[in-house]
């Protein structure tokens, strides 16, 4: 086993407060090479989790054990095990991304290091052409995958990737998403932290959901999705003010973000919908829809009561 979190919880003390429990009571284990989403929403707890299992934060309770040795007692051996990409930007100044990712390969490698590897990297993420660009210069998908290169030019036995994906294009995500796979074929295990449930859903061998400091639930893909098994999701981007749009009598739960609205059906609802999505569409309430099976999402939604999703 790579990674054993143990009842883990955090406070934090905040001036004139009750505490604020980060982290509530939460344990799953990462075997080696498995990729592993840890999801939820902005406050949910994830960066707090990260930061224990790098050791640099100490739990309240519990224990986070790497490889089998605890990593409260032993702070720095995380710092060895692991390999990171940080959620925000890194400043790479004047060096070049060749430059950046070969200096954390000799840092990490030292003799060992292989600077084959670095255009390797680059050729599959498809990112020659910014290769000797100073970073200043860089757009910020480029500086992204700049870091997401250092993280695991040389990979410890962990990588953890904190939003990898964010501002690259979409062709260079397909490619980000192969480069991750084929981390694990020596078994490096990732553990993926990200809001974007529909790219991780894709990518991910088991998954996590943290709400509030809490974990909801955990599993692979589709046992995570199994309490919604007799359900479909109803996609739709609306034209006009949702209050004017009459919904659907049987429709299960439903969540809003700007135009976009989704909803549950029951599988038995399916033609009936549709009929009345044409319906919208007829009266301008309804630009375009979709129907699918339930996703990763739509059970976070029905999870937490359908408060704020996660995209």
């Amino acid at each position: 086993m790579i990674l054993e979190v143990d009842r883990v919880t955090k406070r934090f003390t905040r001036r004139g407060k009750t505490d604020k429990v980060a982290n509530d009571n939460l344990s799953f284990a990462i075997e080696e090479g498995e990729i592993f989403g840890l999801l939820g929403q902005n406050g949910a707890g994830k960066t707090t989790l990260v930061n224990q299992i790098l050791g640099l934060l100490t739990p309240d309770d519990g224990d986070i054990r790497l490889l089998g040795k605890s990593v409260i007692q032993s702070p720095s051996l995380a710092r060895s095990i692991c390999s990171v990409q940080p959620q925000s930007q890194v400043s790479l100044g004047l060096l070049t991304p060749k430059q950046a990712v070969t200096l954390m390969g000799k840092m990490r490698a030292g003799k060992q290091f292989d600077p084959k590897r670095v255009d390797m990297l680059f050729e599959a993420l498809n990112m020659e052409e910014w290769a000797n660009i100073e970073g200043e210069k860089l757009s910020g998908g480029a500086r992204r995958l700049t870091t997401f290169c250092m993280a695991v030019i040389v990979p410890g036995k962990l990588v953890i990737l904190d939003e990898p994906t964010n501002d690259v294009d979409p062709v260079r995500r397909r490619y980000l998403w192969q480069v991750i796979r084929e981390l694990t074929n020596d078994g490096t295990s990732v553990i993926l932290v990200t809001h974007n449930v529909v790219e991780a859903e894709k990518a991910v061998d088991r998954v996590a959901i943290l709400h509030e400091g809490k974990l909801i639930t955990q599993g692979t893909p589709s046992e995570v999705k199994s309490s919604v098994h007799n359900q479909m999701r109803m996609e739709v981007n609306l034209l006009k003010e949702f209050d004017e749009m009459e919904m659907p009598k049987w429709m299960l739960s439903s969540h809003r973000q700007g135009s976009r609205l989704l909803f549950a059906i029951d599988q038995s609802k399916v033609s009936s919908t549709i009929d009345w999505v044409r319906g919208q569409v007829e009266k301008g309430f309804v630009m375009d829809y979709t129907l699918s099976p339930s996703t990763i999402e739509d059970v976070y939604i029905e999870l937490t009561s359908g408060k704020e999703a996660m995209q």
